[in-house]
């Protein structure tokens, strides 16, 4: 897992293009795609240091997403973050039963989505934070 890597997988080109230049005015890599399918690959290649996904997307739900990584050993670990405008009880639990890391409801304001990414990619005891 790379944790100076955010993959970003959601349909709205503007909260892409507003996350993608806030992260990476910090230093962050960021990685996108519209597409469950793609997004689904480019998590299995770039291992990110975590995942902000959105509940509807084509050809692959962001719940089938979620449930896919969270499913395999070798991708279990890269939390992932629900970030969608879909917050009805039944879209968190649906989240919930993928295994999601976090759900968090559109819109968002860039600083409380960046702290609660910069807590997930928080060192564990032992590692050296990516993350200044």
């Amino acid at each position: 897992m790379n944790s100076n890597r955010i993959l970003i997988i959601d349909q709205d080109a503007t909260f892409i293009q507003t996350v993608s230049n806030y992260f990476k005015s910090i230093g962050i890599e960021v990685f996108s795609t519209g597409d469950g399918i793609e997004g689904y690959r480019m998590a299995k290649d770039i291992t990110p240091g975590v995942v902000i996904l959105d509940t509807d997307l084509p050809n692959l739900s962001g719940y089938q997403v979620c449930r896919l990584l969270k499913g395999d050993d070798r991708y279990q670990h890269i939390p992932v973050v629900f970030v969608s405008s879909n917050d009805s009880q039944e879209d968190v639990l649906k989240s919930e039963r993928a295994l999601c890391d976090l759900f968090l409801r559109k819109p968002i304001v860039a600083d409380q989505l960046t702290q609660e990414i910069i807590a997930l990619l928080a060192p564990q005891a032992g590692e050296e934070s990516a993350v200044a």
